[in-house]
Order: C-alpha cells, then sequence, then structure tokens
C-alpha cells in the first residue's frame, strides 16, 4: 500500500475541495501522510497568494490537532520562471515547507523579460502545433537539471508534460541529487520504452494523484497499471509501504533537528 500521497490542491490554488477535505479523504483510504501542494506564487491564473499563505499554516496547524492520525505536510508545487532554471521559490521559503515538489506550467510570471521570447512563446508554439525542436528540447532539459542543481527539490512532478525534455538525463540527474521522480497518477507523459529507461537510471519515483479533486485524492490506479506492465520494481517506489525521505530535509535530520 502507498505510505501517502505527496501531491495535492486545494481551493487555495486550482483545487475544488478545502485543505480538511483532503485530509478526510486520505484518511478514508488508509494513507499515513497526505501534502498539500497547491501552485506556486508566480503561476499567473492558478496560484497561492503570498497574503494566504499563513491561513494555510493555520489551518494545517489545526488540523494536526483534529486529525492527529494522518501526518499533514504543508507543501507547494512550484513553478519555473526562467530558462536558467530559476524557480519562484525564495530559498528561505522552501526551509520553511514539509516539501517541495517543482513542474513545469504554462502562464508562469518570468524571471526576465527575454525568458518570454526564448523560452515560453518557443514552447507553447511547440506545444500547440507539436513541432520538434532541438535547441528547444536540450534548453528545456537543462532548465530542470539546472533547478535541480539549484534547490532542494523533492519531487519533480509530471515530467515531460507540457514541454518536452530528455527525461532520462533528468532522472540521473535527480537520483545524483537526491530528488524524487514524479509517477503521476493523472499523467505519464512516457511511453512504456521511454519509461523503461528512465528506470534503469537507477532513480526513485514517488507516486502522486496531483489531485484536483477530492475524488482524486489517492488514486493512483494509472501508476500500478504502468508499474506492473513496464515491469517497474515497487521497492524503486518511495512511497510504496514506506515514508519517502525528503531532500529539502537531509540536512535537518543530519543536525538532529528533525525526526527521521
Amino acid at each position: 500500500m502507498f505510505y501517502g500521497d505527496y501531491h495535492t490542491h486545494t481551493t487555495y490554488s486550482h483545487g475544488k475541495g478545502s485543505i480538511e477535505d483532503n485530509v478526510k479523504r486520505a484518511i478514508e483510504l488508509g494513507f499515513k501522510e497526505i501534502a498539500i501542494t497547491d501552485h506556486g506564487f508566480k503561476h499567473m491564473v492558478y496560484h497561492v497568494r503570498r497574503m494566504d499563505w499563513p491561513y494555510m499554516e493555520r489551518d494545517v496547524a489545526n488540523l494536526r490537532k483534529k486529525y492527529p492520525n494522518i501526518n499533514i505536510l504543508l507543501g507547494i508545487e512550484t513553478n519555473f520562471n526562467s530558462h536558467r532554471g530559476f524557480i519562484d521559490l525564495l530559498p528561505s521559503e522552501i526551509s520553511a515547507l514539509d516539501v517541495v515538489v517543482c513542474g513545469y506550467h504554462f502562464m508562469v510570471k518570468p524571471d526576465r523579460f527575454k525568458d518570454i521570447h526564448k523560452f515560453w512563446i518557443p514552447n507553447f508554439i511547440q506545444q500547440v502545433f507539436k513541432t520538434k525542436g532541438t535547441r528547444m528540447y536540450s534548453r528545456n532539459t537543462d532548465m530542470y537539471i539546472k533547478a535541480v542543481e539549484k534547490y532542494e527539490i523533492d519531487i519533480i512532478s509530471h515530467p515531460n508534460f507540457g514541454i518536452k525534455i530528455d527525461v532520462v538525463e533528468v532522472a540521473k540527474a535527480c537520483k545524483h541529487y537526491g530528488s524524487y521522480f514524479e509517477l503521476n497518477g493523472r499523467r505519464i507523459s512516457m511511453d512504456d520504452e521511454l519509461l523503461g529507461k528512465v528506470v534503469e537510471t537507477g532513480v526513485e519515483f514517488v507516486a502522486n494523484s496531483d489531485a484536483h479533486r477530492i475524488e482524486q485524492i489517492g488514486d493512483l490506479k494509472l501508476v500500478t497499471e504502468t508499474a506492473d506492465r513496464i515491469g517497474l520494481p515497487y521497492s524503486q517506489i518511495a512511497n510504496w509501504d514506506r515514508r519517502p525521505v525528503w531532500r529539502s530535509k537531509k540536512v535537518a535530520r543530519a543536525l538532529g533537528h528533525l525526526e527521521i
């Protein structure tokens, strides 16, 4: 059984249910942990407002007291806002989060005006018209790798969705730096052959629902079907019957500031 679901959304960004709704559903399913990971601050349509963050912290603190039988994590799904690998989180904000998920989303406020013309527009055109571009493929891959190098990212969300990347090279970077590669319950944007090559890198996966509605919490049927079909060992899935060890907290654990 999966230990927890570490990628869920609420009404604070693009979800349909409250934090408590997500928690209650996770308890019904027998999960030991649930993470609230709403969209990052610089998404121009669906985002957590920084002014709302204290309310989210308050809600989670109250719910931890109300539901002591489940561990509630407060994180964020941060966005890329530069082809240079920058994200819409400050290093100081990362240290305050329980889990950091990172993925590509369109309609994110760019770090620099140049990124609009060098990154967002070319990728949008390629996505809409299904064209191929070696330069953008390389630039996209480099962005992911640079982000994993720069930041203590715990999970790379829905890799290869929205923009195309060299998933094998990104998986190698994740393995090297200790970030997990997500198996997304809503979409796995790789065919079996390509996913098999990712598996061969030895990277560890985390299975998440990416739930935007309450009934999607814990829906990992696509993940299990895919894992069984390609022969992915469940021991390579970090939240299969165990708690993942988050990269963003490893230093704190080593210093004895957090429980393992």
